[in-house]
């Protein structure tokens, strides 16, 4: 059984963007500002993270933006070092929004592929070992063991 195609909206109606084409092009926005913004620009700055000015500890999100932009200009050791998961989610950032281009040109009836795999059990396992990370990293540096490098 084929499904109805679907009908343009009545004249003057609006239509809204859909969460997955939002979060493509603010992902591909991100992956093309870590491209394109020096390191050095990254590198010294005002903290803008609430948790950090109200505590004085990194967020699990505290280092991504020096470290998307890290690994965007190849350095990766000093990626990693920025934040663990900023190699990893730039890239996985990247496969989505290149997953989803092609979907909408190659098959645009299986676009509701990425909103599967959002809310996949490897999804929540990865956001889950990602906060224990930060609170490990948050507990490192209130207590001063030095096991993560320091977020400046």
């Amino acid at each position: 059984m084929t499904s109805a195609p679907a009908e343009a909206p009545p004249a003057g109606e609006r239509r809204h963007a859909s969460p997955t084409a939002i979060a493509t092009v603010v992902g591909g926005g991100a992956v093309v500002a870590a491209f394109l913004i020096p390191t050095s620009v990254v590198g010294e700055g005002p903290v803008l993270c609430p948790f950090r000015l109200a505590t004085g500890l990194p967020c699990p999100g505290c280092g991504l933006t020096r470290s998307w932009v890290a690994a965007a200009h190849g350095d990766l050791s000093a990626a990693f070092a920025d934040n663990l998961f900023g190699p990893i989610s730039l890239a996985v950032v990247m496969i989505a929004v290149a997953a989803v281009v092609v979907l909408r040109v190659v098959a645009p009836t299986h676009l509701d592929l990425p909103a599967r795999v959002a809310r996949s059990r490897v999804l929540y396992a990865v956001a889950a070992v990602w906060i224990v990370y930060g609170v490990a990293r948050a507990v490192d540096a209130a207590i001063g063991t030095g096991l993560f490098p320091a977020v400046t």
